[in-house]
């Protein structure tokens, strides 16, 4: 499983899960962003072997990595990945693969929103393609059309693809995005819409 660049991950440390991000990969080692300020004592040393953990499609995953390098002045911590991913937890909310119509442009009121659909959607986020590169930790305001409702919602991209697909003559970046603003009643709404999908496609099948 790979670790793109700006992907959250947590640090499993002294009983604590810390919150970092990956700067980048290159083949097993990962190389990750220094910790914040009062979490800075919790930084592991070189040796050390560290529990990894990631979300990805609604579920939470774990991998060791041995500390092999830890770079000053930031400092950038260096891990080297070892055995495999294994799942930790399964998310409850379900994902289905659905094409609605949304919009998406920047927070601010005056931005410009582009048109697109979904490639798949669960109660806590999305996945869309997207016409230009964005980048993880990015807000994002999109207006979502569920049936007979319209969802406005704000979400947080949590993955971007490495890399952009071709389709006729234009490109595109795979992008998901966390909902980090909706209201409660839409929650709901788009929970139990869902469910329905996910019910109705294991009955297909």
């Amino acid at each position: 499983m790979f670790l793109e660049a700006n992907q959250p991950i947590q640090i499993v440390f002294q009983n604590r899960s810390v919150p970092s991000r990956v700067i980048r990969s290159v083949r097993d080692e990962i190389y990750i962003d220094a910790l914040r300020d009062a979490e800075m004592e919790l930084t592991p040393l070189p040796g050390q072997k560290v529990p990894l953990r990631w979300s990805e499609d609604e579920t939470l995953y774990q991998q060791f990595g041995k500390v092999t390098d830890v770079l000053d002045p930031i400092p950038i911590i260096v891990v080297k990945m070892e055995g495999t991913p294994r799942v930790v937890e399964f998310r409850k909310s379900f994902r289905v693969k659905v094409a609605l119509p949304l919009e998406y442009g920047l927070v601010r009121p005056d931005s410009e929103l582009l048109v697109t659909t979904t490639l798949d959607i669960s109660a806590t986020g999305l996945r869309f393609p997207s016409a230009v590169k964005v980048w993880a930790g990015l807000e994002l305001r999109m207006r979502l059309r569920v049936e007979q409702r319209a969802l406005e919602v704000i979400g947080k991209v949590v993955r971007v693809a490495p890399k952009p697909r071709e389709v006729r003559g234009r490109e595109s970046w795979e992008t998901a995005v966390q909902f980090t603003v909706m209201t409660v009643p839409d929650r709901k709404w788009l929970d139990q819409y869902v469910r329905r999908q996910h019910q109705r496609l294991r009955v297909g099948h």
